[in-house]
């Protein structure tokens, strides 16, 4: 019989992705990656929209990976990196991202989700693997996971759960035959635009095809996605028509600028609701003797809210510095495997002790953005806090 897998990745995503197609290049192929999903053809709730690459992070990663030529060739929309942003009653508070020689390419989820799999051998991904209703697989050596901010691997590691920001993002979309699809180009172009304003967002960002996702974000309680709906197609139908409606309300919307609310009236649904939660930064870490042989990537170690860009950036970073650290203490020269016992508690100790502080400083800093982008006054402190980001860039800060 064939022996398992010594390396099992628990989660097809971003920074699971990243570490398997790591270890193909240095040669290590013994591994598996387990996803729940069935299959890569997302669903109706699995469309994702778009994320910037960072120099340093996840342009990095994907320069490791040997994909970044395709990623620069195929898919990076540099001229997208473009922010509008705008106060709740339509004025033009600043643009960034065009003539500051922005280095933060876009590229859609999903793009990037299939440039990783393109890059990994296909019989490597075990789909349809929820590991529910009693089923198990064993025999590994590592075992790592990127399995996001519910993590079933995290409980080997700590107690530590994510809690609710009391912050909430609702996605609809602007379709190229919409009415409002003219005015989201005007505003956002290539990129992107926010409107803020009395403790709540507007967000549109153009996709690859064209089209625009439109974003709500709400300070709401937790159960406020229920206005949603996840059922059949007329519930759907249903719940995003009465959704439009509260949107439109005294209660959120109905103080901005006619051209926004348009957005509102004509974004299409179903729409998804996506409640923003986040680690205590100080339940970032463990002991390494809790549970040997095992250790996080990306949302499962340190997940935060999304107001700093830098979620995915920093899960593949994660990436990056375990492959090193695995190559460095554990690969052994005589075969495609890696060794065990005292080498890979060095390995993981030595990610860890790095990981740990970067994803504290994250949830930190998206914390600190969170409070800003949130407040009455949140076009005023935006403008603040870039014009002195601004001030610190010419200083050489």
């Amino acid at each position: 019989m064939k022996p398992s897998p010594s390396i099992a990745i628990i989660g097809a995503g971003p920074s699971g992705l990243v570490f398997a197609r790591l270890l193909e290049v240095n040669g290590i192929t013994d591994y598996v990656v387990f996803e729940r999903d069935e299959s890569s053809t997302p669903g109706l709730w699995q469309q994702g929209g778009t994320l910037d690459l960072h120099g340093s992070s996840g342009q990095l990663a994907l320069k490791r990976a040997g994909l970044f030529d395709r990623f620069s060739k195929d898919f990076a929309r540099w001229d997208a990196s473009r922010m509008h942003v705008l106060d709740h009653r339509g004025t033009t508070i600043t643009c960034f991202g065009e003539d500051d020689n922005a280095d933060r390419p876009e590229i859609d989820r999903l793009q990037l989700r299939q440039l990783l799999l393109d890059s990994i051998p296909a019989h490597k991904i075990r789909w349809g693997h929820a590991f529910a209703n009693g089923t198990s697989a064993s025999g590994f050596r590592l075992i790592v996971g990127a399995d996001g901010a519910w993590s079933k691997v995290r409980r080997l590691l700590t107690s530590a759960q994510p809690s609710y920001s009391g912050k909430m993002f609702i996605e609809g979309r602007l379709l190229h035959n919409n009415p409002s699809h003219k005015s989201a180009s005007e505003i956002a172009g290539p990129g992107s635009m926010i409107a803020l304003g009395n403790r709540k967002k507007l967000a549109v960002q153009q996709v690859a095809d064209g089209t625009y996702r439109v974003y709500f974000g709400l300070v709401v309680s937790e159960s406020f996605h229920q206005h949603c709906g996840r059922s059949g197609t007329a519930d759907l139908n249903g719940k995003t028509e009465a959704l439009r409606d509260l949107l439109l309300s005294s209660e959120f919307y109905a103080t901005y600028a006619s051209q926004l609310k348009e957005l509102v009236g004509n974004a299409e649904g179903p729409f998804r609701p996506w409640p923003l939660y986040r680690m205590d930064p100080e339940a970032v870490g463990w002991a390494r003797s809790v549970a040997p042989g095992v250790t996080l990537l990306g949302d499962a170690a340190h997940v935060s809210t999304p107001f700093v860009g830098e979620g995915v950036n920093c899960s593949m970073h994660d990436a990056v510095v375990l492959a090193d650290c695995i190559v460095k203490h554990c690969k052994r020269e005589t075969d495609l495997t890696i060794s065990v016992g005292a080498e890979l508690e060095e390995a993981l100790a030595a990610y860890e002790e790095d990981m740990f502080v970067r994803g504290r400083d994250l949830i930190r800093r998206s914390s600190d953005s969170e409070a800003t982008l949130f407040a009455d006054n949140a076009a005023q402190q935006f403008y603040n806090f870039m014009s002195t980001f601004a001030a610190g860039k010419d200083q050489g800060e």
